[in-house]
């Protein structure tokens, strides 16, 4: 019964030290593998991550009342402005200078002032043209003169309050420019010589709405 009993010992004996070292090899070879090793600590980053940022909120929050303080300056952010999808008229176009009301009295005369300026870089002469009167009708400028025409209309004696007679006034130089003046016999008559800015320069800038135009005759079928 001994012996016996130091068989069943010695079998017990022998498995537990094989069950022993293959738990040490299980748990030498989850130390060695880079792999897992790197996970674990992944997940510990994310774990704790959510915490450092809760704990971040929590130290700003004490400083809202100064975030919010008065005396701190405000920023503003410069506006820029939006683009046009309007394209402008084509340099060999007539240009347009607006338009401008006279009022007069019955019998009296309207004047209109042109400040024409040559902005080229050699002489040029200027026509005016398209009123009744006009003093004078030309003008020779050298580069970047400046030179002044005059041009005036007189309404009938026994013209009617509320009259209106519209005048298409050019100005023909390096380029053309026309303006729409309108005379209107009226109870509030002006005194004041009303003047109009014409700086007459070349395009000498390509621009990118050049490719936009082509010659389209006014008589052209669809």
């Amino acid at each position: 019964m001994k012996a016996t009993q130091e068989h069943y010992s010695h079998e017990d004996c022998g498995s537990y030290h094989d069950h022993d070292r293959d738990r040490h090899h299980h748990r030498h070879h989850e130390e060695c593998n880079p792999l897992e090793d790197v996970m674990r600590k992944v997940c510990d980053i994310l774990e704790t991550g959510p915490r450092i940022g809760l704990g971040l909120l929590g130290c700003l929050g004490g400083l809202k009342p100064l975030l919010l303080s008065p005396c701190l300056p405000r920023l503003s952010l410069p506006r820029t402005p939006r683009c046009g999808c309007e394209i402008p008229r084509p340099c060999w176009a007539p240009q347009p200078l607006g338009s401008v009301h006279s009022h007069v009295c019955p019998g009296g005369t309207a004047t209109l002032r042109f400040r024409i300026t040559n902005c080229g870089a050699t002489k040029r002469d200027f026509k005016i043209d398209g009123a009744p009167t006009v003093t004078p009708p030309t003008l020779s400028l050298g580069p970047e003169e400046r030179g002044y025409s005059v041009v005036s209309t007189t309404t009938p004696p026994d013209a009617s309050f509320g009259l209106e007679k519209e005048y298409l006034v050019w100005v023909r130089g390096c380029r053309e420019h026309f303006l729409r003046w309108t005379v209107v016999v009226s109870h509030h008559a002006q005194c004041e010589c009303q003047e109009v800015c014409v700086e007459d320069c070349p395009d000498l800038i390509h621009h990118w709405y050049d490719h936009f135009y082509c010659a389209r005759p006014c008589n052209c079928k669809k």
